[in-house]
């Protein structure tokens, strides 16, 4: 992928006749669109995060969330929506790096993006905890069931909560090997430099460590430690992004190949016309 300051006319345009839009301005506005996702993405989880702070909302895998939901129903909902569109605002940003990196490392740009957004996927499926708990709090606290059947009504919910477990644990540990999988491609391109595409490699590999240890041992909070670490990757490097989209002249496919050097980069200005 390439943002030149040359135009480039669509060829599809061209033979329409139409007027074509300048290649560098497409590829700005993707890159700019993919920043503003990760950026976005981060907000959301940190106001979903926020949410359950101000309010006291209990552990999603505490009963209480199924004994106490008629209280504490909006809250959960709002939580869970925040944390919903953040994780499709970070697939978004995952398939522009994929575009932004594929010409450097196609072999790990793509990798990435397949772990990574299944990864996704599968946390997204695992967002919205309150459809399963809805009905189940509700033939808890109605006054016609019978008593012997509200340990039955907990024994249902937790096989519920189990579900969800499941697919989270399974989706911050694919995530954050796409993130390392995204180091790697970083590598070969110097638009990243090396403190970012360190911090890149140093954060998958934390997530995976959370994530292992959750798919290892459910009960633990290790899965917090790799939505963290998702987070502030793209955080990060959705600032980078964006910053790549507002600048004037970036060619990755000169880059596939070349260190990250201060050297290589006075030489390649100097050969631009």
């Amino acid at each position: 992928m390439s943002i030149s300051t040359r135009f480039q006319p669509s060829r599809r345009a061209a033979q329409r006749g139409e007027p074509s839009q300048p290649q560098h301005t497409q590829d700005g506005q993707l890159l700019r669109w993919g920043g503003g996702a990760g950026l976005a993405g981060a907000a959301l989880l940190l106001g979903a995060a926020a949410v359950v702070g101000i309010l006291g909302l209990p552990d999603a895998s505490d009963v209480e969330t199924l004994t106490d939901f008629t209280d504490i129903e909006s809250g959960r909902i709002v939580e869970h929506f925040l944390y919903l569109g953040a994780v499709m605002l970070f697939a978004v940003h995952v398939f522009v790096l994929h575009q932004l990196l594929r010409t450097a490392h196609p072999a790990a740009a793509l990798s990435g993006t397949v772990m990574a957004g299944f990864g996704f996927v599968i946390m997204a499926a695992s967002a919205l905890l309150h459809v399963s708990t809805s009905p189940l709090a509700d033939l808890y606290t109605d006054p016609d069931t019978p008593p012997e059947n509200l340990e039955a009504i907990e024994y249902a919910w937790y096989g519920a909560q189990s579900v969800f477990d499941t697919m989270l644990a399974t989706g911050v540990l694919l995530v954050p090997i796409g993130i390392v999988l995204f180091g790697v491609a970083m590598r070969s391109t110097p638009v990243f430099g090396p403190r970012l595409t360190m911090l890149t490699m140093a954060l998958g590999t934390v997530g995976i460590i959370g994530g292992a240890i959750a798919v290892i041992d459910p009960g633990s909070a290790a899965s917090a430690a790799s939505v963290l670490a998702i987070a502030v990757f793209h955080l990060s490097i959705g600032w980078r992004t964006l910053t790549l989209g507002n600048e004037a002249c970036i060619d990755l496919t000169d880059m596939e190949s070349t260190p990250n050097t201060p050297s290589t980069r006075t030489e390649r200005r100097k050969g631009e016309p």
